[in-house]
């Protein structure tokens, strides 16, 4: 493939062979990180499950000493004081579940200058250990641009520091990466066949019957519960609605005496009525969201909502407003007003989340940020959403 001119710059050579050595002897120690040995060809594109905070450090170490160019959402951008840091590592901004056009050129010329380019096409974290849906033109890209494709397995970060716990924990990390596709055969592939490959390596992620299995996957960390709070959607005992809370390791519920412990070490419960694990609990979670979803739900919300500009600034839209979601639609309202806005739920790939915080809706022209008055309630929104994509795929 032919060379061309550079529109983003290199990864530091500072960062990556005088800071790198830091962070690999920090992964090293805290994870006992193991990866296997491959040669990563030139010009490759990179491609991971999203499931730890620490992916920014771990994945792009399976490539080391090689630098990479990482696809970040444009959410870091909205941070001015990471746009310098950013730039430095030679990030490729992306906006989340829309199209843009910026970010694959940008990629295009990676590939043709025989860089190495990590994506996480899922786009946001997944906060249940499951594979989130891929979105459309994964494969259109592979095979216009024809690089080899890589697919990486961390296995055990999702316990590493998950989405709803940030905390460090001491554990195990042991990463593999494979190659899928040689650039050289990619026209062997029809875009049906590209899809499954590609699809067939997610469905071999899954770190939640990996710890069942391998009781050597130690995570231990005093506020392993912590956060957990924000994403069961029912206690197990008086089924009451976001009434869980968490205390280092232990969960109980504000409505009833439900009590559950983690055992010293790991994602194992002291003996209980209820659950044998983390998956246990997440699986209990998962019929709930399905009973939530088989009904005529409707969610209402009194919120703040904000559009995002193309400089990565939140603007005000409605101070006062309300969310309303059902199966068909979300609908943004003026309280004070009779603006409001229906956005259809197929022309949405996914909402983005921000436990107990927000949630955004990036639709195909504009991207807007649901701050619910109760910040809890954001989770019923992500979680609707997906059971509904679920349910119509």
């Amino acid at each position: 493939m032919k060379k061309t001119k550079r529109r983003i710059r290199k990864p530091s050579f500072f960062m990556y062979y005088l800071i790198a050595p830091l962070v690999i002897l920090f992964l090293k120690i805290k994870y006992k990180f193991t990866k296997n040995k491959i040669k990563i060809r030139n010009g490759s594109l990179l491609i991971a499950p999203h499931r730890s905070y620490f992916d920014f450090l771990t994945i792009p170490y399976l490539v080391y000493p090689k630098r990479c160019h990482v696809v970040s959402t444009t959410y870091w951008y909205r941070d001015k004081r990471l746009v310098p840091l950013l730039n430095i590592l030679g990030t490729i901004p992306k906006d989340q579940y829309r199209s843009d056009r910026r970010s694959i050129l940008l990629m295009s010329d990676c590939f043709k200058n025989g860089d190495n380019v990590l994506m996480f096409p899922e786009g946001q974290m997944s906060i249940y250990s499951k594979n989130l849906p891929l979105p459309t033109g994964l494969d259109k890209l592979i095979k216009l641009y024809k690089p080899n494709v890589y697919f990486i397995n961390p296995k055990g970060a999702y316990l590493s520091s998950p989405k709803w716990n940030r905390s460090f924990k001491r554990g195990r990390i042991e990463a593999s990466i494979e190659l899928l596709f040689k650039s050289e055969e990619i026209e062997n592939y029809s875009l049906d066949e590209i899809n499954t490959i590609i699809k067939d390596a997610y469905n071999k992620v899954d770190d939640l019957s990996l710890i069942r299995d391998h009781k050597d996957y130690k995570f231990i960390s005093k506020n392993r519960a912590s956060g957990l709070e924000n994403i069961i959607i029912n206690c197990p005992k008086c089924n009451s609605l976001l009434s869980l809370e968490t205390d280092k390791r232990h969960i109980g519920c504000t409505c009833c005496d439900l009590s559950l412990d983690f055992k010293n070490e790991g994602y194992e419960f002291e003996p209980n009525p209820y659950f044998k694990d983390l998956k246990d609990l997440f699986e209990f979670n998962d019929t709930k969201i399905d009973e939530l979803a088989s009904d005529d739900l409707v969610l209402e919300d009194d919120a703040r909502i904000v559009y995002i500009d193309e400089n990565f600034n939140e603007i005000s839209l409605y101070s006062d407003g309300k969310v309303i979601m059902d199966k068909e639609k979300a609908i943004l309202k003026d309280n004070n007003s009779n603006d409001s806005l229906i956005i259809p739920n197929d022309t949405v790939i996914n909402y983005v989340i921000t436990l107990n915080k927000s949630f955004e809706i990036p639709t195909p022209k504009m991207t807007y940020r649901i701050y619910t008055k109760n910040s809890r309630r954001v989770i019923l929104y992500w979680n609707y959403l997906n059971k509904l994509k679920e349910i119509n795929n």
